[in-house]
């Protein structure tokens, strides 16, 4: 047969070098399984950081919260129409800071995101009612969003806490 020559049979070498190829088939094979589970891993170890990255973020935000509270309970007492207005206005920018920082988190949190965008849509409009006015009374316009802002910062504190505790869970991070 022309198609088949039994002279041109493997040798020993041919065999010696197809079982090389096929240890280093298999070398490579063990190598990429390590790759990908090491890659696998760092995603994992990354993502993890990111979680803790933001949940201290969000940490951040509660001491700017608390500040808030109290130069608002400040300015209603004294009637004090510009701690007010600053009190008001940085507590919109906080708010929506925590917003952003709370759509990073694996959970669901649109109930305190739609109250925070409340609250902070309430506070400019306060703030808008007692700017520019000779007379006004900021207690009746700013004690309602300082109560809310109060109730705000505890909430964020109890999911801080809870968010720490699920992170110090997890191992290395």
């Amino acid at each position: 047969m022309w198609w088949f020559d039994d002279k041109a049979a493997p040798g020993w070498h041919d065999w010696v070098g197809l079982g090389l190829a096929l240890v280093g088939f298999a070398i490579a094979y063990r190598q990429l399984r390590k790759t990908r589970t090491a890659a696998e891993i760092a995603a994992k170890k990354l993502s993890e950081a990111r979680l803790k990255l933001n949940n201290d973020q969000l940490a951040a935000v509660l001491p700017q919260l608390a500040s808030i509270v109290s130069d608002i309970d400040f300015a209603v007492d004294a009637n004090d129409r510009e701690v007010a207005h600053r009190a008001l206005l940085r507590f919109s920018y906080i708010a929506n800071e925590a917003i952003a920082l709370l759509k990073n988190l694996e959970e669901d949190h649109s109930g305190m995101e739609v109250r925070l965008l409340a609250a902070a849509n309430t506070a400019l409009d306060v703030k808008g009612a007692i700017v520019g006015r000779k007379t006004v009374d900021i207690a009746r316009n700013a004690k309602v969003i300082g109560t809310e802002v109060g109730s705000i910062a505890v909430e964020l504190s109890g999911l801080v806490a809870k968010t720490r505790y699920q992170i110090g869970g997890a191992s290395n991070v």
